[in-house]
């Protein structure tokens, strides 16, 4: 059975992909079994490239877009980092002193290596030196040096974290950035200081260049291409060595980014980091015209595609690995003050409809990419909804990238706002990032649902072919007064099914007669039109990577009719909020069950 799980896994690899598999992990293979000749062969690359400088008004521009997001994930002034204090994804890590940092110590991550990754990005050196401070370019080269001499390449597993090449791709921005900031300021490093960061940021620099990671492709490999554009930004134009950029980049825009402007991973959360990457590629100067314009318009329609996917609160919808804060939110990206009350990117896969304080966002695409799914989550036909100005049916968020059972039941249909089958997943999770079967949805486009409601929209999904069941899902709003959602299911069942909603416990709940949510002033009424409505429980979500939050959960158990199975779930918050009729929401079922 594992080795046929792993077949639907690399069945779908390109070519490239398997032949740089074998070639990158080769390479990684050879340099772990020979740390000190791979040392020395990166230092001999690392002396033929320029050294950098951090006075360019180019490497200014790009250290600008740079401090929005490093002050997003460290704050505006991480002065608590002079004393060995950092926070790394929302966890609290205090060593006493610099010289006390444990660059390979226990960071409560399991089997993963983000925050030790994340601690050595050094991305709260940039709002650091942004101050302007005249001692903090020490501390920078006293924090470089703990993790040099910790970080040997002979240690264990260092280069899958600290030497990483996406580890020393945000590291190489975030030195850089910061210096330029530094210098910004008014202040001017001591040249000491000034030049051991740089020679770093040259070692990165080449280090990344010898470790492309061209077997993950996507956007790892994409910010290897914004790191060593970002090192030539700040060495007057691209060094002979990285002459290959031009080229490679348009294929990495292509492929990373949808003709709609969605992010090929289908996570908002990286669809606002792209746009990032994409405005410090516009600001290096360092393309021809012809390259320069493709990567301004694209980051115009990365912006154009970004409202769709974002709530009124100004941030971004959680499916797949999305949360808030490692991210600046998206109003401070884009304008959302003008999103048309439907709006969708079809090829991404996302549909938006609401106005002012409500909107529902629903999920109707790929999971990912099928040659690289890594981020997906079985969020199918799943919904978000603000409703007030308020998030009120939230997706679960994600509390790990650890393998195990948090990391499977975060990402299972269950956990997610979409009608789903009792044990058995649309996709084949395993490990963190291992994805085997798995299936697709996609919108319904058909004119005769058109009748029912002011705005709607539809879609599909194939996730449970494989079982003989084809799902689908009819989504109504009527902005200032209700919302309906409409499951039906259809074919061979051999389980149970449900819809689950997931509401964070910032709404006060009451269960008396019927099911009610209330908060600020708004009070939702929720009713079962179709089907049976369980009492709300208790569950948990997770908007900011590993923190728990309470949240309470109903579920909505469909009739069974025939060989469909339908649920219809009615949310109200106004005085004029008037269900359809039975006979109507019937036509509704018959006419969904057609198209």
């Amino acid at each position: 059975m594992n080795l046929l799980r792993l077949w639907r896994t690399v069945k779908y690899l390109s070519a490239e992909q398997w032949l740089y598999r074998f070639i990158c992990r080769g390479a990684r293979a050879r340099m772990g079994k020979f740390p000190a000749a791979t040392r020395v062969r990166i230092e001999k690359a690392a002396a033929a490239l320029p050294l950098p400088t951090a006075d360019s008004d180019e490497l200014k521009e790009i250290a600008e877009a740079v401090l929005l997001l490093q002050k997003t994930v460290h704050g505006d002034d991480p002065a608590g980092v002079r004393n060995g204090q950092f926070s790394l994804l929302n966890q609290d890590f205090d060593f006493g002193d610099i010289k006390n940092i444990s660059w390979r110590g226990e960071f409560h991550e399991g089997n993963n290596p983000l925050r030790r990754m994340n601690l050595a990005y050094m991305g709260y050196v940039v709002p650091l030196l942004a101050q302007g401070r005249e001692d903090d370019p020490e501390i920078v080269c006293r924090i470089l040096d703990g993790l040099e001499e910790q970080n040997p390449w002979s240690a264990p597993g260092v280069f899958r974290d600290v030497w990483n090449a996406y580890t020393a791709s945000h590291r190489l921005i975030n030195l850089l950035s910061g210096l330029a900031l530094f210098r910004k300021a008014g202040a001017n490093p001591a040249e000491k200081f000034e030049a051991r960061i740089l020679e770093h940021v040259r070692l990165c620099a080449a280090f990344i260049h010898a470790n492309l990671e061209r077997d993950l492709q996507y956007n790892h490999l994409l910010k290897n291409y914004v790191a060593l554009t970002v090192f030539s930004a700040a060495s007057g134009g691209l060094p002979k060595a990285f002459r290959f950029l031009p080229n490679a980049l348009r294929q990495s825009v292509y492929q990373n980014i949808l003709a709609d402007g969605g992010h090929a991973e289908r996570c908002p959360m990286y669809h606002v980091l792209s746009i990032l990457d994409f405005e410090v590629l516009c600001c290096s100067g360092v393309f021809d015209d012809d390259l320069s314009y493709k990567l301004a318009r694209t980051k115009r329609k990365m912006e154009q595609a970004l409202p769709v996917m974002s709530h009124p609160d100004g941030d971004v919808a959680l499916f797949n690995d999305s949360w808030i804060g490692e991210a600046p939110p998206a109003g401070q990206v884009v304008d959302l003050s003008d999103t048309p009350e439907t709006t969708r990117i079809p090829e991404t896969g996302y549909v938006r409809l609401g106005r002012e304080g409500t909107a529902i966002i629903f999920d109707c695409g790929p999971c990912g990419p099928d040659d690289n799914p890594g981020h997906a989550h079985a969020d199918f036909l799943s919904v978000e909804a603000s409703i007030g100005g308020h998030r009120f049916l939230v997706d679960p968020g994600v509390p790990t990238y650890t393998a195990g059972e948090l990391r499977d039941v975060s990402r299972s249909a269950a956990s997610h706002n979409g009608p789903h089958l009792n044990g058995i997943e649309p996709i084949e999770f395993w490990k963190s990032f291992r994805v085997g079967r798995r299936g697709k949805a996609s919108e319904i486009i058909a004119p005769e649902l058109q009748e029912f409601a002011p705005i709607w929209c539809a879609g599909r999904h194939d996730g449970y072919a494989h079982v003989g069941v084809e799902t689908k899902r009819y989504i109504a709003l009527w902005p200032d007064d209700a919302l309906l959602i409409c499951d039906l299911m259809q074919g061979r069942f051999s389980t149970d099914s449900a819809s689950n909603f997931l509401v964070p416990n910032t709404w006060d709940k009451t269960d008396g007669g019927s099911l009610r949510f209330n908060r600020d002033g708004v009070s939702i009424s929720v009713e079962a039109l179709t089907g049976e409505l369980s009492p709300a429980g208790l569950n948990r979500h997770w908007s900011r990577f590993g923190v728990e939050a309470a949240a309470h959960q109903f579920s909505l158990s469909p009739d069974q009719i025939g060989n469909q199975r339908r649920s219809a779930l009615w949310l109200s918050w106004s005085q004029n909020a008037a269900p359809p009729d039975p006979e109507a929401l019937s036509g509704l079922f018959d006419c969904l069950s057609t198209c």
